[in-house]
Parts: C-alpha cells; structure tokens; sequence
C-alpha cells in the first residue's frame, strides 16, 4: 500500500482498491436494498511498487461487483461482462485464467492449517512461488499427503479445462469440501463456455493474492502481455468483515491503463464506439436452470450492440421476476423458455405497455431497438 505520515504526524494510506470500499458502502448504506444489488465503480488508485511496464504507482481501475446471489449464473454474470467489455474495445485472443480457491483453502484446512497461514501460503502461489508455497505448508504441519497433493496440482500439465476438471477431481479425491469446489467450478465453466465467452484456461495452482476470496477466481491475458488486464471472483465473506449479514458476492476489476496498452498494441487506429443506447435496458430471464446457458448468451449479444443488459441470477420465478423488474424501472424482458428455443424464439416484453410479442433470436436486436 501506499502510505505516508502527514503534516499533523498521521499515518495515511491512498486508496489500493474499490472492493472493500463497495462492501463497506453496502453493510451500512444500503442493507434495504433488494437483491441482487449490481454496482459499478471507477478512478484512480494506489500502490507503493516499483513503477514498471504495465504497473504504474498512480493507475485507474473499473470495477463491477454483483451482490447477493449465490447461484453459478452470477460469476458467469461478471466472466461475460468482463468478455463483452473487451470484445467491445476490439480486443482479439483475449483469455480466463481461471481456479476455484476453495480447492486449495480446503486442502489446507481439512490438514488443520489456519486461516492467516493459508493466507501466507496463498500470496506465495500469487507470486507463482509453488516450492516456497510447499515448504510453508510443511511447516505448518501438513502430511506428506497433503503436499503430494498440492505439488501435482502444481505441476499439472496444461490441457483443455474439461481435460483439466477430471484431473483435479482425481487429484483431490480424497477432499470432500476440495471436490465440491471443484464441481462448483464445473457448472460456472459449462454455463461460461456455452455463453461462448473467450478461452478458459483452468489453472489449479493459480490464487490471487487478496484474501477476501473464497470461489472462482479469474484474471484475463492478452498474448502481447505478461501482466494482466484484470481479474476478479467470488467473496462470500468480505460484507461479514464490515458488520453486515453473511452475503453472498462477486465482482471484477478491469485495469482501464492496461487495457488502454492492450488496445494500442492490437489496435492502434481504434476509437471508442458511440454511447449505449440510454432509454433501453433489459432483463434476461430464463424460465429454468436448463435454458440459464441460452440466457446469457443472449444477455452477450445484447450487450455487443450497447444494449444495456442483465440476466435475472437469483433464480425467481418468472412472475416475481417481472415484478422486480418493473420495480427498478427495466424497459424490456426477454423470457428465454425451452419451448420457444426448440424454435429458436424468445419471448421479448415491453414493461411499459406490458405487450409481449414472440420473436426470432436472430432478430431480437433489432426488435430492442425498434421499440425506442
């Protein structure tokens, strides 16, 4: 962190992130707020390294964080925006670095290591620091089976992340909070997958460095760079760390200065796009787990034409659904519901008029628009 002693003798220290300072801002302004509660913060911020390529003393960050689902849809939620916002600066080859840190947390804590040693341990593996990471976890009195067990998850060789689920799941068998991890993983990955966001790379001795984690845990990479453009996860815990109600959350955080480099060396001619289109936004809702890939698929399509959108992740029936999003002021439903898909037809809602018309997924665009 960047700190300093002030004029008056203080110590001071300048703003390292916006995730805890949204987590604050929720446990004590906005505990009546219904959920999901989605927010979007955005400036400058701080830290005290050496300033080198792509890591700056002074940087500017753009955060989403989506709070108070638990369900899978919500982390693809913020893996898609994070792909949509990318793909809408022409950004190419883009990738998820991508793990589950219950896996390892697990692990440790089913050897009986405590939670500030697991932290230790996780900064190390931040760093890519595995050996150093082992003997810290043999140092705390893990069993042999325990580092056997993390140095293959280490040392696993890189394949698709199908290939790279069944051997974790074989690696970790004999961790039964480990393998849930793992299978939360699983359904996030398939429903990301069939949204068609950019390439996930699962890596099992991937950990990010904040503590606050406790699910999925991404960073995004372009080939041109070795520092990444940002990254985010799920932090079950962290509004409990401020007085509030355990609650569950997620968010991203997007370098907006490293992105700006990853656009100038792919793209050095590109200018942003025009402003979304205002007066639209719209509420994807899938009628039942099934159709949730189809859902956010198209909330993706959607947003790659500036259409301001969401899927509904709190899993609610369809009428609740509707009422909430009448409430806040949604200018559009789209019902995804798997009878009409089997045509390849979605159910598209105007909440003003409340007329509803059946319309062909390869003209929902242009049905959105047409109703401004």
């Amino acid at each position: 962190m960047y700190v300093f002693e002030d004029l008056g003798g203080r110590k001071v220290a300048l703003r390292p992130e916006f995730t805890a300072s949204v987590a604050r801002l929720v446990t004590t302004k906005m505990t009546t707020y219904p959920k999901p509660i989605r927010l979007f913060s955005a400036g400058s911020l701080y830290r005290y390294d050496e300033p080198q390529f792509g890591r700056y003393r002074e940087f500017w960050q753009a955060n989403y964080e989506l709070i108070g689902s638990s369900r899978p849809e919500a982390d693809v939620e913020i893996l898609s925006i994070s792909s949509d916002i990318l793909k809408s600066v022409n950004l190419e080859k883009f990738y998820f670095k991508v793990n589950h840190i219950g896996v390892l947390r697990s692990i440790l804590s089913e050897e009986g290591i405590e939670e500030k040693e697991q932290n230790t341990v996780m900064q190390l593996l931040d760093k890519r620091m595995w050996e150093e990471a082992l003997r810290k976890v043999e140092e705390y009195g893990a069993s042999s089976r325990c580092t056997d067990t993390l140095r293959a998850l280490f040392k696993m060789e890189s394949a698709d992340w199908h290939t790279m689920i069944r051997r974790v799941k074989r690696c970790v068998k004999e961790y039964v909070e480990a393998l849930d991890a793992v299978e939360n993983l699983c359904e996030i990955l398939e429903l990301t997958a069939s949204n068609e966001t950019e390439h996930l790379v699962l890596d099992p001795g991937f950990a990010r460095g904040l503590e606050y984690y406790t699910g999925m845990i991404f960073e995004i990479y372009v080939p041109e760079m070795n520092v990444a453009l940002g990254g985010g996860g799920r932090y079950d815990k962290l509004l409990e760390l401020f007085g509030g109600e355990s609650t569950p959350a997620c968010g991203f955080a997007l370098g907006v200065d490293r992105t700006a480099l990853a656009i100038k060396m792919q793209h050095p001619e590109w200018r942003p796009p025009g402003l979304a289109e205002k007066n639209l936004s719209v509420l994807v809702i899938p009628v039942n787990d099934q159709v949730r890939g189809e859902a956010l698929r198209i909330s993706s399509l959607l947003r790659e034409e500036e259409i301001i959108t969401e899927v509904e992740v709190m899993g609610r029936s369809l009428s609740r659904a509707l009422s909430d999003a009448s409430r806040r002021g949604i200018s559009h439903v789209v019902i995804v519901g798997p009878k009409e898909l089997e045509n390849g037809l979605v159910v598209l809602r105007n909440m003003k008029s409340k007329d509803q018309k059946t319309v062909k997924i390869k003209d929902l665009v242009n049905e959105v628009k047409g109703e401004l």
